[in-house]
């Protein structure tokens, strides 16, 4: 059975598959997919960040506009080059339906996760959307009867309680609904259903297509539908700065997701999403070594040893989560071996 939490955790993802004929020796394997993971979850870490700054020149549905017309325009320069466009006039009704579900979950993802920032700051909503890891294993449980293990349920316990270590200074803060920052933080949970909706429908809709198509059928679909909402003026009244952040933006979607891709062709999933949870650390210590330079750096949460620490247990949670199949592997590699060996 498929563990989807193996399959779509980190994720956010699946989105460009790059070609690569070399690496053949299993060591340089090992390390291109340690190095690419890591390529991922850094630039993974970093976009809350410059989606932040963003924020001040452009609208969130504007910015993920764009995000997604530069990775589509990407996509589709790429799939039409290998002649493998997808084509949705001889799919049944079903999957027309999946597709459309799909798009909707992401797309919403996108927008929520970006106008989260108009509230929260970095380091809150990169930890926030950890819940992905714990909405996608409840997923695999109800949808798809996937086996709740006992690794799992640690990971879960970590979690919850990293969650709670992490906002310990601000827990009488969030149980005010009116404060800017509980709603920051409902629109960030919100953003983790929505990306868990879409990873339980891409399950399905692999059976159809690829992870590439599927993609650029989404991107398509959003383009058109974010069409009337958004405000693609407001490109030209950027600063310089703000421009750069929206072209760095534009091209972390790119390359974030090949090198996730890529790092799948040569590393086992569940290695690859464990890496790739590493993602709030690299947003905590980005924001910490910006405040050491700006000690008066507005956009960052300071942060306090236990919340610190709470976004450690966040992170082990997350991992032990992803490489809940590594170790059933092992379990069932070592029972085959004691078997062979009576």
């Amino acid at each position: 059975m498929i563990n989807i939490s193996a399959a779509f955790r980190a994720s956010r993802a699946n989105r460009v598959r790059f070609v690569v004929s070399f690496m053949h020796n299993p060591t340089i394997r090992h390390a291109a997919g340690f190095f690419l993971s890591l390529v991922a979850a850094m630039l993974w870490g970093v976009l809350p960040i410059a989606l932040k700054e963003l924020l001040a020149g452009m609208d969130a549905i504007t910015i993920v506009w764009y995000r997604f017309f530069v990775a589509g325009i990407v996509l589709l320069v790429w799939l039409g080059m290998r002649r493998n466009l997808p084509s949705l006039f001889t799919q049944n009704t079903q999957t027309k339906c999946f597709l459309v579900l799909a798009a909707t979950g992401l797309v919403i993802n996108y927008f929520l996760f970006s106008y989260s920032l108009n509230f929260v700051n970095g380091e809150t909503s990169e930890a926030v959307i950890q819940l992905t890891t714990l909405f996608l294993i409840l997923g695999g449980v109800f949808v798809y009867r996937e086996p709740f293990f006992a690794l799992q349920k640690i990971g879960t316990v970590l979690i919850m309680l990293g969650l709670l270590l992490f906002f310990n200074d601000r827990l009488s803060e969030l149980t005010n609904l009116e404060n800017r920052e509980t709603l920051g933080v409902i629109v960030v949970i919100f953003a983790a259903i929505t990306w868990t909706v879409y990873a339980l429908l891409q399950k399905q809709l692999l059976v159809k297509f690829s992870s590439v198509q599927i993609l650029f059928m989404i991107y398509m679909f959003s383009i058109v539908v974010l069409l009337p909402f958004i405000s693609p003026l407001s490109l030209f009244e950027l600063t310089q700065m703000q421009f750069y952040l929206l072209l760095f933006c534009c091209v972390n979607t790119i390359v974030a997701y090949g090198c996730f891709a890529e790092a799948l062709n040569c590393w086992d999933a569940s290695k690859v999403s464990a890496v790739l949870a590493l993602a709030p650390l690299f947003t905590i210590g980005s924001l910490k070594l910006v405040v050491f330079f700006q000690p008066d750096y507005a956009f960052s949460d300071r942060l306090s040893m236990l919340s610190l620490f709470g976004a450690f247990l966040l992170v082990v949670g997350s991992v032990l989560t992803a490489l809940m199949p590594v170790f059933q592997q092992h379990r069932i590699n070592k029972r085959a071996a004691l078997v062979d060996s009576d």
